[in-house]
């Protein structure tokens, strides 16, 4: 067995006990994340926890950070990086499933644009709550059942089942990646559509969301079958109820439940590959595994 295997196992069971993050942590990681000598072919993912404001305060967020050698975007980031646009070195695209406050603050997602000139890709709805905040240019806002391309990133929008006005559903792709985020949405039939099969989901599983559960998410990772699914925007028993539906069903799925400001890197999770496995990664850890590898010690499989 090769040495790469057993020291991600490591990683995982050391950073599974990390529930809360503060300020400083979070503008260590954002940077981090930013910073990773990420090479040709990987992604890297950072969930931005569960440390809302508020009466949010505890919650699973959607928020993502995603990286490849070329490009970086956001997903649902809300308020949490109000306190970190700073550490925002850069960002291609914002993307914002829906106007609710646990996935869209306006003021934060204004910070983050002026800070990094991304563009902003929207619903009908939070799009409206940012005309003439930030340049024309930068603002895309896209409808259900509609494909955009914007500087290289092509988007899917679907309609999603949520209970707000104009709330979406995103397959993303870009450097050769299909993502896909579930918003906190309840399963909707047009998933069934996406073809090929995506190479990460990322699936809400439950509270504080009326229509996601993980039941739901079970149905979106056997419509998008994916490589890789990480659970997120639900509690730890319906995101362990979730993994267990999937490890149950015999989808060749890799299930990853996030901790806050992990590093998850799926390596070589692309169709000529197949599936080959996920390594979790932290501060001075990470670091160690970047040295390994970088002598050629530690080896994909």
């Amino acid at each position: 067995m090769k040495i790469f295997i057993p020291i991600a196992i490591i990683i995982f069971g050391l950073m599974i006990g990390i529930t809360s993050t503060s300020a400083e942590e979070m503008s260590d990681a954002t940077t981090n994340l930013l910073n990773y000598d990420i090479q040709s072919g990987e992604l890297a993912i950072m969930w931005l926890g569960n440390h809302q404001k508020g009466s949010l305060e505890g919650y699973a967020s959607a928020g993502f950070l995603l990286r490849t050698s070329n490009y970086a975007i956001a997903i649902d980031p809300s308020s949490l990086l109000i306190d970190d646009i700073d550490s925002l070195d850069r960002l291609d695209a914002i993307f914002i499933t829906h106007d609710h406050g646990d996935h869209f603050d306006p003021e934060t997602t204004i910070a983050m644009q002026t800070k990094t000139s991304s563009f902003i890709i929207a619903d009908p709805t939070s799009a409206l709550m940012l005309i003439d905040k930030i340049p024309k240019d930068k603002l895309v806002q896209i409808e259900p059942n509609e494909q955009k391309t914007i500087s290289g990133i092509t988007v899917d929008a679907f309609a999603a089942e949520h209970s707000t006005k104009t709330p979406l559903i995103y397959v993303i792709e870009f450097d050769g990646f299909r993502i896909f985020h579930g918003s906190d949405s309840g399963f909707v039939d047009d998933l069934k559509n996406i073809e090929p099969r995506v190479h990460v989901a990322i699936v809400p599983t439950g509270s504080p969301s009326p229509t996601a559960s993980p039941q739901d998410a079970f149905e979106m990772t056997k419509a998008t079958n994916p490589y890789v699914v990480i659970p997120m925007h639900g509690n730890p028993q319906q995101m362990q109820e979730f993994s267990n539906l999937v490890e149950d069903s015999g989808l060749e799925t890799i299930v990853t439940i996030p901790s806050p400001l992990e590093i998850i890197i799926p390596y070589e999770v692309v169709p000529e590959f197949g599936l080959l496995s996920v390594v979790v990664l932290s501060s001075g850890i990470g670091m160690v595994i970047y040295l390994l590898r970088s002598k050629n010690i530690v080896n994909m499989i």
